[in-house]
């Protein structure tokens, strides 16, 4: 696994506390309760839909940001994989470049995910 750290920030919806208490009177707001797929307008003290209830969250950007890179990466290697397969069963005349073009890129991802895991461990 990559050692990946998360920065956690105290979460403004709940204010740190990790239940909600947003709405009129110290009840849950409608987005906690929607989340916690609870039926019913009033509740009181449910766990934080953005927090999870933990009272600390992460930004959505911080996310997105640690897990495009692999997915982009996976994603290339399945669409030129993909691509070799169309090349082969319609028997392009280009089929070696392909497969020349293919397999280098691949390579190259690939080595780098395996290279990237075994330096950390």
């Amino acid at each position: 696994m990559h050692n990946i750290k998360a920065n956690l920030y105290p979460c403004a919806h709940c204010s740190g506390i990790g239940s909600c208490n947003n709405a009129a009177n110290g009840q849950s707001c409608a987005v906690c309760i929607k989340e916690n797929e609870l039926k019913g307008k009033e509740y009181i003290g449910i766990p934080c839909s953005v927090c999870g209830g933990i009272g600390q969250a992460e930004p959505k950007t911080e996310r997105i940001n640690k897990r495009i890179p692999a997915l982009l990466g996976f994603g290339v290697v399945f669409i030129l994989i993909f691509g070799v397969f169309l090349a082969a069963i319609f028997k392009s005349p280009y089929f070696s470049e392909v497969l020349a073009f293919s397999g280098t890129l691949i390579g190259t991802i690939l080595g780098f995910y395996y290279s990237v895991r075994s330096k950390e461990t």
